[in-house]
């Protein structure tokens, strides 16, 4: 009878522990992600890990899925949703038996640079929630795997933070405030209706005060789920420097005599003047843009000819007075942007000129 007794105990434990295995397979709440603009934000973190409770208390219901099923969801939206921006990453789950290859906790992705799809089929190795909730050694090996990310890291844990070692966390998130230093922020995400455990959860996202705590429910749709993205993992882009163009207009008598694109000492003493003021600003100058220009005297093919010419030897004399050649653009337009009229000679005299554009770049308001 003894012996009876005994198995029939393991029996009861054993199908105990594997109930989350059981039941209807998971299939993923629709999501249609809300894209973020990498033009405007940046990285706030250099790497982020993702613990998620795959316990047996994960397998309750609240508003009618199972608790496991939402905490997927939530990680498959989250990823859906973060941008890859080069991040470290990992994911991890914790429990016991075979839902987490009897590991206590189980690292299923990573660390790597961060591949939606990669992460995605990380996330698919966690099939069932079962056994007891070690969430503390969840936490301890989702900051193993980033030890050697450099920068700011977030931990993202989900949960429904049920029948949990308060005691045993806090101390795992003091060793690894003690590992990172402020380098390390908290991030939860509550699953469920759970109460007993919300002073934890404040403390945890209290960890160097950068942390955060939000619930499964709010994160439902696709600009809840952008927000909590950007919120953890994205900054505002710093303000693209202005660029402000000076143009400056030479007129090609000054420069070259007529029909020519040799440039007279005249010409070289008015150039000498400008490659000062330009030379004087420094690497502000980004951009400098030259362009010639003729009357319509002529054919329309030797006038383009001609204004290319004098515009490649305005550059070659900036160049010989120390402006970078690599940041000087030419070209030529020939008869075909007056800014006078033709009919008259001092029309035609304002046309043959030299434009030279010169690009600014100062700091953005």
């Amino acid at each position: 009878m003894a012996i009876s007794f005994r198995s029939t105990l393991l029996s009861f434990v054993s199908a105990g522990l594997l109930a989350g295995c059981a039941g209807t397979p998971y299939t993923p709440a629709p999501f249609t992600p809300a894209s973020v603009d990498t033009r405007t934000y940046t990285t706030k973190v250099d790497a982020f890990v993702v613990v998620v409770d795959a316990s047996s208390s994960m397998n309750s219901d609240y508003n009618g899925r199972r608790n496991f099923y939402t905490a997927k969801d939530v990680i498959s939206h989250m990823n859906q949703t973060i941008p890859e921006l080069g991040y470290k990453a990992a994911l991890v789950g914790f429990g016991s038996g075979s839902c987490v290859n009897r590991e206590d906790a189980r690292v299923v992705y990573g660390p790597a640079t961060y591949q939606r799809a990669d992460f995605s089929k990380g996330l698919s190795m966690l099939e069932c929630a079962g056994g007891v909730t070690p969430m503390s050694r969840g936490i301890d090996v989702g900051g193993e795997t980033l030890k050697t990310a450099s920068g700011k890291v977030a931990l993202i844990l989900v949960s429904d933070f049920w029948e949990i070692n308060t005691a045993d966390v806090s101390a795992v998130a003091d060793k690894l405030k003690a590992d990172y230093g402020d380098r390390l922020c908290i991030h939860t995400i509550k699953v469920g209706d759970a109460q007993q455990s919300d002073d934890l959860i404040a403390a945890l996202a209290g960890v160097n005060s950068c942390g955060s705590t939000v619930s499964a429910e709010s994160l439902a749709s696709p600009t809840a789920m952008t927000a909590y993205v950007t919120d953890v993992l994205l900054k505002p882009a710093p303000a693209a420097p202005v660029v402000r163009h000076e143009k400056n207009t030479l007129s090609a008598s000054a420069l070259f005599d007529l029909n020519k694109a040799i440039l007279k000492e005249s010409g070289k003493a008015a150039l000498k003047d400008l490659g000062e003021t330009i030379k004087a600003r420094g690497a502000k100058v980004v951009d400098i843009n030259i362009v010639g220009h003729t009357d319509s005297t002529g054919t329309t093919e030797y006038n383009m000819a001609l204004s290319l010419r004098r515009a490649e030897a305005v550059k070659d004399y900036l160049v010989s007075e120390g402006i970078n050649p690599s940041i000087i653009r030419v070209s030529g337009e020939g008869e075909s942007d007056p800014v006078a009229s033709n009919a008259t000679p001092e029309g035609r005299a304002q046309n043959r000129r030299v434009d030279i554009t010169v690009g600014i770049q100062e700091p953005a308001n």
